[in-house]
Parts: structure tokens; C-alpha cells; sequence
């Protein structure tokens, strides 16, 4: 297992890091007991913990961690460092690829590690650089961006370390743009995450680290070259095992001190994650890279454990509900407006953790009713979470009786209080008129009795 990153007391973190070996030496830890979340596991999935120094898996879509394995804990960067240097190129050059950049002595001041053979005095486009960073993990072509875009690559690196520190990567400090090992260059994989994830959004730089081959232009100083990428998820130009097909970008790349290193992104049905393991070892005897293996084991079992779970289809029949002043039905149906999906562990028992319960928004609906009318919602829950709620909409449209409702504008106007009143009132004049009647009458007779 590789050291874990020495501070100033490395014989202390050298003692740890023996201990912990020895801890986790004694058989690989099932990849159940280091996720966040209970899901299903496959009985035969193991991350070898003791090969790697920390692992992390990642949905997109749905900002859920999977897993998290020594995600705090302090690591050489290797060559993710070339995800910071190309997330911060891109956003100063990303609209001048087309710009020439001719190469000076001091830009290749103290290159080292994979190069791609940049002399001095070489013109090439700002494409081509990035491509051979980014694709071919080349150390002159991350110093010379470096250089052209701050002037001297120490103030490129103070612009890596604002640039972390406002994506809230806090335990992340860079020396070189490269990724070459210096004992005061470190991160962790949580903060490789917050990186890695800034740099997804931007579509050049998951072009760029999609790419298998590519071809620089001839230069004049240089014919074509072709620059194959170093992700072996990706590439297959050397190694054919280790390809995964849904994988894209985003960084591969090893150090003596801090391993092998990889960080890749994958889809597939819709769902999409983010894999880093960092610290790997290389098993040379059996000819296998950890961080590969363990890249693809976290994909896996992604995939596998996960999916996105249709919980309410669209136009699912779910309930009637009377109809009033139609004279051609009593009920019409109401149906689910949209589908409602729920990325949810592939093993939920969706008859005993998902509930569902309905609500309509009047006791019955009065025509004409139109087709698609809100009528009620559908409400999702899983274990006893509230996770939706799906509008409820008539199947189809009811026309209005008009003899029914001629009766009913009858019935109305006969029982509202202005007729009712004006009835009272009638009635009241009336007996009014016939007793001051029947008393003029019997006063005129009596005065015509007293005057005859």
C-alpha cells in the first residue's frame, strides 16, 4: 500500500501508514461496509482496500454519493493536478484555440516526467497543447499554458490555489501545473471530487478528455504526432483490458510516491457517475493497475446496485369521480398526468416501500369538463418519505346538458333568496290588500248603515 502524504513529521505518517497495512492486509473489505448508504451488494464485490489509498463514487444527476473511502485523508495528487491546470486553461483560452503560442526557453524551465518533446522556438495553437495535456498527460505543454496564460509558472500555480480554495477544495496545495511529485503538493479525494466535478460542466474539457487519439498538426519545427490518451478506460492503443465503454474523461496518471491515479466519468441509462481512486498500486507480477480494476469494480457495481425506477407511469388510471349536468355520463376517469421516476437502490421493494395516496380537488366536477382538466394529485412516498406528487386529469371531455341545465338555472333562481324574498313579498302585499280591502268594505257599509 502506498505512504500516505508526509507533512513535516513523515517518519510519524510513515509509522501510520505501516499500521494501517497491516490492518486492512489481513483480506480485502467488502465493498458494503465503506458505503454511505445501505444498498444491494453483490456477494462477490470486494474493493481491494488494501491496494489503494482512497476511492469515491459519485451520481450526477441525482448529487448522491455511493461511496466514499478515505475520502479526507491526505494523498499525493499525481496527475489529477492536470485537471486544475485544464479547467483553469480553458476558461482563460477556451474562445482562442486557434492562438498561436511559440515556445520560449523559460516555459520549458524545469519540466519533467512525460513530455511530448516541445524545443524552443516551436509555434503550436493553443488546441494542440491543451489536447496534448489533456490527452496525453504532457508535462511541457501543462508548463508552456501555464506560462502563457500568467506570465511564469509560479504565478500560474497562486492562480490554482485561489481557483481551489473558491471550490471550497481546502486540503488541495499545488507547487507545479504538472502534477510531477513535490512532498508540498496535496489533496484528497473529496477535494478531487469538487474539482473534478467543475470541470465536467464544461463540455471542451470532456471533449478533450474523451478523446482517444489525436493528432497535432505539423508545426514548424515538427511533423504530425499523434497523442493517445493515458486513460486506459478510454485508450485502447496499448492496453485493451482495462477499456470500459461507457467511460468518458477525465485524467489518468501515476507517480512513484502517489500511485496510480485515475479520475472518469460513465453513463449509461440515463444515469450518470463520477469514479476516482487515487493511490493505487501496480501489480506487476500479474500485470494489473488497481486504480483500473477498482475503477471498474465502482462502475459496476454503480450501475448494478442503481437505476432510475419508474414509481407512476403517465396515464395510469387511477380513480372516477362523479359528473354533474351531463346527460351522457355520471363518472369520467381521472389518470396521471406525468411518469414519476426515482433513482432508487435496483433491490427496493417497491410493494411494501412505496405508498401511494390520492386526493381529488372537488367532490364531483360539474360539465362541461374539458380533457386533461386538473382534478386531484397523486402523492408518492418511499418509506414514508413524500418523493412526488403526480396531477390527476380527466380522461376526457363532457359536454353540458342544456335541458339540464335550463332546469337547474330554474331550480336555482326558484330556491335563491331574491325569489324567495320577492314571493314573501308578494304574498305579504297580497294579504295586505285583502284585509285593508275587507276593512274599507265593511267601514263602508257600516257608514252608509248610520246615513240611510
Amino acid at each position: 500500500m502506498k505512504n500516505n502524504i508526509r507533512s513535516k513529521s513523515a517518519v510519524y505518517i510513515r509509522a501510520c501508514a505501516l499500521l494501517l497495512a497491516l490492518f486492512f492486509i489481513l483480506s480485502p473489505l467488502p465493498i458494503s461496509a465503506i458505503t454511505n448508504r445501505d444498498s444491494a451488494t453483490p456477494d462477490d464485490m470486494e474493493l481491494a482496500v488494501d491496494h489503494i489509498d482512497g476511492a469515491y463514487l459519485y451520481n450526477i444527476e441525482n448529487d448522491f454519493t455511493v461511496l466514499a473511502y478515505n475520502a479526507d485523508e491526505t494523498v499525493y495528487p499525481a496527475s489529477t493536478v492536470k485537471i486544475m491546470t485544464g479547467l483553469i486553461a480553458i476558461e482563460q483560452l477556451g474562445d482562442r484555440l486557434t492562438e498561436n503560442v511559440t515556445v520560449t526557453e523559460e516555459m520549458l524551465d524545469g519540466v519533467g516526467g512525460n513530455m511530448i518533446g516541445f524545443k524552443t522556438g516551436e509555434t503550436l495553437t493553443v488546441e494542440s497543447l491543451l489536447y496534448a495535456m489533456l490527452v496525453g498527460g504532457a508535462n511541457d505543454a501543462a508548463y508552456i499554458l501555464a506560462c502563457h496564460i500568467a506570465g511564469t509558472v509560479d504565478e500560474f500555480v497562486g492562480m490554482m490555489n485561489r481557483r481551489a480554495l473558491e471550490l471550497g477544495a481546502e486540503a488541495t496545495h499545488y507547487t507545479n501545473p504538472s502534477g510531477v511529485h513535490d512532498y508540498d503538493m496535496y489533496t484528497t479525494v473529496s477535494d478531487t471530487v469538487k474539482i473534478a466535478l467543475t470541470a465536467y460542466k464544461i463540455p471542451l474539457f470532456m471533449e478533450i478528455t474523451s478523446t482517444s487519439k489525436y493528432v497535432i498538426p505539423k508545426t514548424n519545427m515538427s511533423e504530425y504526432r499523434n497523442v493517445f490518451n493515458r486513460n486506459y478506460l478510454l485508450s485502447t492503443n496499448s492496453v485493451m483490458k482495462y477499456y470500459y465503454k461507457d467511460a468518458a474523461g477525465m485524467n489518468a496518471g501515476s507517480t512513484a510516491q502517489g500511485g496510480y491515479c485515475v479520475v472518469t466519468t460513465a453513463s449509461r441509462d440515463g444515469l450518470t457517475y463520477l469514479a476516482i481512486v487515487m493511490g493505487a498500486d501496480v501489480d506487476e507480477e500479474n500485470d494489473k493497475v488497481y486504480s483500473y480494476t477498482e475503477a471498474a469494480k465502482l462502475l459496476d457495481y454503480a450501475f448494478a446496485a442503481y437505476a432510475n425506477i419508474t414509481l407512476v407511469e403517465a396515464g395510469e388510471l387511477i380513480c372516477d369521480i362523479p359528473v354533474t349536468m351531463s346527460g351522457t355520463t355520471d363518472v369520467v376517469s381521472l389518470v396521471t398526468a406525468d411518469s414519476l421516476t426515482l433513482y432508487l437502490p435496483t433491490d427496493a421493494d417497491l410493494k411494501t416501500e412505496v405508498k401511494r395516496s390520492r386526493k381529488t380537488n372537488y367532490d364531483s366536477l360539474t360539465a362541461p369538463v374539458e380533457e386533461g382538466q386538473i382534478a386531484g394529485v397523486l402523492t408518492v412516498m418511499y418509506n414514508d418519505e413524500i418523493v412526488g406528487n403526480v396531477d390527476l386529469v380527466t380522461t376526457v371531455a363532457v359536454a353540458r346538458s342544456e335541458f339540464l341545465y335550463t332546469l337547474e338555472q330554474i331550480k336555482s333562481f326558484a330556491t335563491g333568496r331574491f325569489f324567495i324574498a320577492a314571493v314573501i313579498s308578494a304574498v305579504v302585499f297580497t294579504v295586505i290588500f285583502v284585509l285593508g280591502k275587507a276593512i274599507y268594505l265593511q267601514h263602508k257599509k257600516k257608514y252608509r248603515g248610520r246615513y240611510s
